[in-house]
């Protein structure tokens, strides 16, 4: 039977945009427009350029251990060309979102490492699979000893980078499942953003074959793009073949919908039905559909206290001659009932000015989650005391206290956009 495919209309709407003006070849140790003849560092030279202050005020809001986190990131990577092309090229914007993207993650997977095993110290190995180029392991290896952390992707170029970045061990994958060479259990495999691409020949084998490399007590998490974000409904299957990168087969590796009754029976199928599992619907940045599987059938998923979190973005920011500062976006908290949150704007490690959502965002909602429908808002507030050059967060709030930063810039930065 034919894979249905999703609407054009639908397409459109969701269709992650497919890559970024591919960087130039670094194949000399010489710049060529140098004619001097200027030794170029080989390292340096693949890597993105991103502003040094900005990854410090980032880690110093961000990290455990801000000292020890690597930064560097490679211009091979996919999710940082993917945020490039989405801010139209603006390296600023796009990296803070591929940094704070980076310790969501790290968070969904702190909630599900403390539920099954107690915290990271009884984590033994860890296996991020179609990891890129470490916009997840970057945080993990704050966290969990890069001796305990394997990492697998089908770009060579990508697990070469990590293991010479992070120290972590690295396995070159492969488009099939039997042609993978593991010889290793895991006590936890993350998949993210592997099946949201699957065709369906590949989809189940993949799953059957990441069960197989846990542990007995092993715990596999994976995401997937949900049905309800094709803009068809009915269906439990979709493939498109597009997808945000820019040299894979897009019949291997493109667009992917699956409904909860697709991925229970592929799960039942790849486990011989004794893995309890859980789907937590948009459990991912709050836009995928979060899957977590055990290999221990008494540890059911179910028990897991999973909170998604906060989400938010800045739309805009101007400021008027009186020197009053208005910024406008959108903010919710998906991990609530109603998804109330508030929107704080920090500068100097002092709150300036607090507003909560007010009107409706119809298009957030249909894409995230109902709760996020009364999610926009704008504020305005005196801005005299602030310079351009002054940093400002800004950071949604949920009724417990739990932040997320959505926003990190100088006031320069943000009056362009």
């Amino acid at each position: 039977m034919a894979e249905a495919q999703p609407d054009a209309a639908g397409a459109r709407r969701r269709r992650v945009i497919a890559g970024y003006a591919a960087p130039r070849s670094h194949s000399g140790s010489r710049d060529a427009d140098d004619p001097t003849g200027t030794e170029v560092d080989p390292i340096s030279e693949k890597l993105f350029d991103v502003d040094p202050e900005l990854v410090r005020r980032f880690a110093a809001d961000q990290i455990p251990s801000p000292a020890t986190f690597h930064a560097a990131i490679s211009r091979e990577d996919e999710m940082l060309l993917h945020a490039l092309e989405g801010y139209h090229g603006d390296l600023e914007r796009a990296s803070v979102l591929y940094l704070l993207q980076g310790k969501q993650m790290m968070d969904q997977l702190r909630q599900i490492v403390a539920w099954a095993f107690g915290g990271w110290d009884r984590v033994s190995s860890f296996l991020d699979f179609a990891c890129g180029y470490g916009r997840f392991t970057r945080h993990l290896a704050q966290e969990l000893a890069p001796a305990r952390i394997w990492v697998s992707d089908i770009y060579t170029d990508a697990v070469h980078f990590q293991r010479e970045q992070f120290g972590v061990h690295g396995v070159t994958s492969a488009t099939t499942p039997d042609a993978l060479s593991l010889d290793r259990r895991f006590d936890v495999i993350f998949a993210s953003s592997l099946f949201s691409h699957l065709p369906r020949r590949t989809f189940e084998p993949w799953l059957a074959k990441l069960s197989s490399l846990l542990t007995e007590r092993g715990v596999l998490v994976f995401t997937t793009h949900g049905v309800d974000l094709s803009g068809r409904t009915g269906e439990h299957f979709l493939f498109e073949a597009c997808s945000e990168s820019r040299t894979l087969d897009a019949n291997d590796y493109g667009t992917t919908f699956v409904s909860e009754r697709f991925v229970a029976d592929a799960i039942r199928r790849a486990t011989g039905g004794r893995a309890p599992w859980r789907r937590i619907a948009h459990g991912h940045l709050g836009f995928q559909d979060l899957y977590v599987v055990s290999r221990d059938p008494g540890r059911d998923p179910r028990t897991l206290a999973y909170d998604i979190g906060c989400f938010g973005h800045v739309d805009g920011c101007s400021m008027d001659h009186a020197r009053s500062l208005r910024l406008g976006g959108w903010a919710a908290d998906l991990g609530s009932e109603d998804g109330s949150a508030r929107v704080r704007v920090m500068a100097g490690g002092k709150i300036l000015h607090e507003c909560a959502p007010d009107h409706d965002r119809p298009v957030v909602a249909t894409l995230l989650s109902a709760k996020a429908l009364r999610s926009g808002w704008w504020c305005s507030f005196p801005a005299t005391e602030i310079e351009p050059s002054d940093w400002i967060a800004v950071k949604v709030v949920n009724w417990a206290g739990r932040e997320n930063t959505i926003s990190l810039a100088p006031l320069e930065s943000m009056l362009r956009w």
